[in-house]
Protein backbone atom coordinates (compact mmCIF):
# COMPACT_ATOMS: atom_id res chain seq x y z
CA UNK A 1 0.00 0.00 0.00
CA UNK A 2 1.15 3.62 -0.64
CA UNK A 3 0.61 7.07 0.39
CA UNK A 4 1.20 10.40 -0.54
CA UNK A 5 2.96 12.84 2.02
CA UNK A 6 3.52 17.04 1.52
CA UNK A 7 7.59 18.34 1.95
CA UNK A 8 8.42 21.68 2.02
CA UNK A 9 11.18 22.42 -0.15
CA UNK A 10 13.01 25.78 1.45
CA UNK A 11 13.26 28.84 -0.84
CA UNK A 12 17.71 29.00 -0.55
CA UNK A 13 20.80 29.00 -2.58
CA UNK A 14 21.70 25.87 -0.60
CA UNK A 15 20.33 22.28 -1.13
CA UNK A 16 17.64 21.34 1.56
CA UNK A 17 18.17 17.46 2.47
CA UNK A 18 14.75 15.79 3.68
CA UNK A 19 14.67 11.68 4.37
CA UNK A 20 12.55 9.99 2.16
CA UNK A 21 11.77 6.24 1.63
CA UNK A 22 13.85 4.50 -0.68
CA UNK A 23 10.92 3.91 -3.41
CA UNK A 24 9.43 7.88 -2.70
CA UNK A 25 8.40 9.24 -5.92
CA UNK A 26 7.78 13.13 -6.41
CA UNK A 27 3.84 13.87 -8.14
CA UNK A 28 3.42 17.39 -7.85
CA UNK A 29 4.66 20.28 -6.87
CA UNK A 30 3.29 23.72 -5.83
CA UNK A 31 3.65 27.40 -4.18
CA UNK A 32 0.92 27.47 -1.56
CA UNK A 33 0.16 31.07 -1.01
CA UNK A 34 -1.18 30.12 2.83
CA UNK A 35 2.63 28.87 3.75
CA UNK A 36 4.13 31.02 1.68
CA UNK A 37 6.59 28.57 0.29
CA UNK A 38 6.88 25.54 -2.43
CA UNK A 39 6.10 21.97 -1.68
CA UNK A 40 6.14 18.84 -3.27
CA UNK A 41 3.81 15.97 -2.98
CA UNK A 42 5.40 12.52 -2.85
CA UNK A 43 4.15 8.73 -2.94
CA UNK A 44 5.80 6.91 -0.30
CA UNK A 45 5.40 3.32 0.88
CA UNK A 46 2.56 3.19 3.43
CA UNK A 47 4.89 1.46 5.95
CA UNK A 48 6.20 3.85 8.41
CA UNK A 49 9.45 1.30 8.84
CA UNK A 50 10.15 1.29 4.97
CA UNK A 51 14.03 2.14 4.91
CA UNK A 52 14.99 5.74 3.80
CA UNK A 53 17.86 7.53 2.42
CA UNK A 54 18.69 11.41 2.45
CA UNK A 55 17.83 13.39 -0.83
CA UNK A 56 19.08 16.56 -1.64
CA UNK A 57 16.34 19.05 -3.35
CA UNK A 58 17.13 22.93 -4.33
CA UNK A 59 14.72 25.41 -5.54
CA UNK A 60 16.40 28.29 -8.25
CA UNK A 61 15.02 31.23 -9.85
CA UNK A 62 14.66 31.72 -13.31
CA UNK A 63 18.19 33.20 -14.45
CA UNK A 64 19.87 30.72 -11.84
CA UNK A 65 22.33 28.63 -13.00
CA UNK A 66 21.42 25.16 -12.48
CA UNK A 67 24.64 22.73 -11.97
CA UNK A 68 24.61 19.53 -14.76
CA UNK A 69 23.97 17.05 -12.20
CA UNK A 70 20.71 18.60 -11.06
CA UNK A 71 17.39 16.21 -12.16
CA UNK A 72 14.22 18.56 -13.06
CA UNK A 73 11.02 18.15 -11.10
CA UNK A 74 8.84 21.27 -11.87
CA UNK A 75 7.85 24.71 -11.67
CA UNK A 76 5.69 26.62 -9.82
CA UNK A 77 4.04 30.25 -9.57
CA UNK A 78 4.09 32.70 -6.89
CA UNK A 79 0.99 34.82 -8.23
CA UNK A 80 1.60 37.27 -5.55
CA UNK A 81 5.31 38.16 -6.04
CA UNK A 82 5.55 37.27 -10.05
CA UNK A 83 8.30 34.68 -8.53
CA UNK A 84 8.96 31.76 -10.76
CA UNK A 85 10.57 28.71 -8.63
CA UNK A 86 11.72 25.80 -10.45
CA UNK A 87 12.48 22.18 -8.30
CA UNK A 88 15.48 20.18 -8.95
CA UNK A 89 16.94 17.03 -7.02
CA UNK A 90 20.57 17.33 -6.57
CA UNK A 91 22.34 14.05 -7.44
CA UNK A 92 25.57 14.71 -7.33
Amino acid sequence: MRTIHKYQVVISKEAHVIDLPESANIVHIDYLVSKRGVYMWVEVPADMMAPKQPREFRVFLTGDGIPSDASYLGTTIDQHLSEVYHVYEMLG
